[in-house]
């Protein structure tokens, strides 16, 4: 696990979100009356005038949180495991991309859940809900969002390699491009497209991150492909030959 990050900043990580906790939960309040709602940050009311407070907040820390977390986990993982990648025997680069993953999610697990104390201290001044049911969907988003830019890196990072940053670059464009071929399944029909053509972008879509956060639960039948089919893709890459260096 050291390969990650050293003890020394697991604690410091914890002990900032502590104390960011702390000064969002003396600092922040919300309130809800007759003429509106209003969020109360350190004495200066914000209004929020229209918006329910429980709209505002959730539809605001949703996003963020799917955001973060995701990418908590993959810049937590990413530069160790394409350097464990990186083996010239593809028996250590099959061994490291395997256990890298594992223990490169799990740091990244408890990064990203660490980082979330001020958000669920945050929820509870706002919401008098410390766990609410759409944040928990979003976290959970999040960390499965992460788990596949985390896989989809490494795959690109192994065929360039000559460039980790471009590698990481690309996987987050794939990430944008998700959404943008969601298009075509519900309208691909009445483009003309055939069934077979849009069942083959609908597996082509569940293989790629996504930017936006699913309206729909979580759904563990998802991630034979969501995650199955990167960590495959993965594997084979391994395989290829690690080239030689002039």
């Amino acid at each position: 696990m050291d390969r990650f990050g050293s003890s020394k900043l697991r604690i410091g990580w914890a002990l900032v979100s502590l104390f960011v906790a702390g000064l969002v939960a003396m600092g922040v309040r919300g309130q809800q009356g007759d003429l509106g709602s209003q969020v109360l940050v350190f004495g200066t009311a914000i209004p929020l005038g229209a918006d329910s407070l429980r709209s505002y907040a959730l539809g605001n820390l949703q996003g963020a949180m799917y955001w973060a977390v995701s990418l908590v986990v993959l810049l937590g993982a990413f530069g160790p495991l394409s350097q464990w990648t990186a083996a010239s025997a593809r028996g250590e680069r099959l061994k490291g991309f395997f256990a890298g993953t594992g223990l490169g999610f799990a740091h990244g697990l408890y990064l990203s859940q660490v980082a979330l104390l001020p958000v669920w201290v945050l929820s509870w001044r706002l919401l008098g809900e410390v766990w609410p049911a759409e944040l928990l969907r979003a976290d959970l988003h999040g960390l499965l969002l992460g788990l596949q830019m985390l896989l989809w890196s490494v795959l690109l990072a192994r065929l360039i390699k000559s460039s980790a940053g471009l590698a990481l670059l690309l996987t987050l464009l794939l990430r944008e491009l998700g959404p943008r071929l969601s298009f075509f399944l519900d309208f691909g029909v009445d483009l003309g497209w055939s069934a077979g053509q849009v069942r083959a972008l609908e597996v082509l879509v569940r293989l790629l991150p996504m930017a936006q956060l699913p309206s729909d639960p979580f759904s563990p039948l998802a991630l034979p492909l969501s995650v199955g089919g990167p960590l495959l893709l993965g594997a084979l890459a391994m395989l290829l030959p690690a080239g030689g260096r002039k």
